[in-house]
């Protein structure tokens, strides 16, 4: 269910007013990039910047004069805003917050982050994720998301008045939606917006988002391209003397690498020499951190490459995402599925995967699983589609929950005595032997057994491996019983149409 369907207004009015089509059955993988909002011409958004910015120079301010426990979780301790339903969630849209870990990180690198060095064009909250080991996407578009809360419920509101029915429209207290400075404090304020009455029975606020802040993959800013772009912020440093030690740190290193290697009469490696680079680099970063500065002004320097990648991101997940469901949609429709509610979670889970199974292999489902002409590769791609075939269904259906052992992909439960784990995997996946450990752990962990398991499978040698894997790890009886091949070729079917 889009929020166009669900209002009853079409697609073409929220692509038009420039927000995205958000789904209500899972989040859409999207994430806001701050550089995007830097970036742009709109007057608007050139004031978010600035709000942005002037808050991140607050807590700098803060934490300089060192701040107690309470002060830290009201100035730097944020929750997700799940009302966007953009994001990592596949069942729902409720992610993780930010929490208490993330807030230490920052105020302990708060300096860092508003530190320009007197390089870059302006201050960038993003700059943060520098330091921060792995994906930071989600962490620093539901941080913006915080600080400009006030604007998107802005946005959405206008769009609900000029667009949706009054019925759809409820006035909302939301919380923290703008920082009063004078007060230092989050205020709430009230707005009219679009609502969705949630599992519990609870009204619940829904935010568009403008498309042009968002992309799939990382932020402009981020760690990897940080570290795989040392050649681009070499050249970008036009302090003379830091050029040449940062050049000749890395040819030092270089050079001993090479010496090491005649000694040991082998030959030099071309990916040796570039890890050896980038590992000099990140080395230098820790002593110089102008680097980062410097990278951050590479950046800055390509505003339509970012703008560009971003747009291009944004329009193949969402592409993806509309037709790849709708096709699937359409065809559970088309075939019908027979509700049974009165069975044990795991028979029930067995009839939607076997359902599923048939609508992708006989019924043209496959289809769903391409985009472009190209195999959806991702897990969570096949997972998201999955959900849209729980339709009308009374049993819970929980995806990646963490009990403490590890994320199953789906715990489907009726109660706590009546539950059943379902595991996903590519059968491309060169570790698949693992998930049948994985589901012991997860069984262990959720007091249940008898899990599920699904292989996708896209090539001829794919199948057979999986069969082999099967088959070693000594389930092979278990095949169409509690585990799950199906067939995702598209070389080996005729469409439906024509058969």
């Amino acid at each position: 269910m889009f929020f166009s369907e669900y209002y009853g207004i079409d697609s073409s009015v929220v692509e038009h007013y420039g927000a995205v089509d958000i789904s209500f059955v899972c989040d859409i993988p999207l994430f806001i990039d701050p550089m995007l909002i830097f970036n742009s011409e709109k007057e608007e958004y050139k004031k978010l910047h600035e709000e942005i910015i002037r808050y991140f120079h607050f807590l700098y301010q803060k934490a300089c004069d060192g701040l107690s426990n309470k002060e830290l979780k009201a100035w730097f301790e944020f929750n997700e805003v799940p009302n966007n339903w953009l994001g990592y969630s596949m069942s729902g849209n409720k992610g993780a917050a930010l929490g208490k870990q993330y807030a230490r990180f920052l105020y302990k690198n708060i300096r860092f982050a508003t530190n320009t060095n007197n390089i870059t064009k302006s201050n960038h909250i993003e700059k943060i994720m520098l330091l921060y080991e792995g994906s930071g996407k989600d962490k620093i578009s539901d941080l913006t998301v915080n600080l400009i809360k006030g604007f998107l419920c802005s946005y959405t509101e206008e769009f609900a008045r000029k667009y949706l029915d009054k019925k759809y429209i409820k006035k909302f207290h939301v919380e923290k939606a703008y920082f009063n400075y004078e007060t230092e404090s989050f205020v709430s304020k009230e707005y009219e917006l679009p609502y969705i009455t949630s599992e519990k029975g609870k009204k619940e606020y829904v935010l568009l988002t403008p498309k042009d802040i968002l992309r799939e993959d990382e932020p402009a800013i981020n760690r990897k391209d940080f570290l795989d772009s040392y050649d681009d912020v070499r050249s970008m440093i036009d302090n003379d003397s830091l050029r040449a030690y940062v050049n000749n740190y890395i040819a030092k290193a270089i050079l001993e690498y090479e010496d090491n290697q005649k000694r040991n009469k082998r030959s030099v490696n071309e990916r040796s020499v570039k890890k050896i680079e980038k590992d000099a680099f990140k080395e230098l970063a820790k002593e110089y951190p102008e680097l980062y500065d410097y990278y951050i002004k590479y950046v800055e320097n390509n505003p339509e490459q970012v703008s560009k990648l971003a747009h291009e991101e944004c329009t193949e997940e969402l592409e993806k995402f509309y037709s790849n469901s709708k096709i699937l949609i359409a065809k559970v429709i088309d075939e019908g599925y027979v509700i049974q509610e009165d069975i044990e979670a795991r028979e029930e889970a067995k009839n939607r995967l076997k359902f599923f199974k048939h609508i992708i292999e006989e019924c043209d489902g496959y289809l769903a699983l391409y985009y472009n002409g190209k195999q959806i590769a991702k897990e969570k791609d096949l997972q998201r589609l999955f959900r849209f075939v729980w339709y009308g269904t009374s049993y819970k259906v929980d995806a990646e929950p963490n009990n403490g052992r590890g994320q199953a992909d789906f715990i489907v439960s009726k109660g706590m005595n009546n539950q059943n784990i379902i595991e996903f995997k590519l059968a491309s996946n060169s570790s698949l032997g693992h998930v049948f450990t994985q589901i012991k752990i997860y069984e262990a962990a959720n007091c249940t057994d008898g899990s599920l398991v699904v292989i996708f499978y896209f090539t001829e040698e794919e199948k057979r491996f999986a069969e082999k894997v099967i088959e070693d790890s000594g389930y092979k009886l278990a095949i169409d019983e509690s585990i799950f091949l199906i067939d995702c070729r598209k070389d080996n079917k005729k469409s439906a149409s024509i058969a």
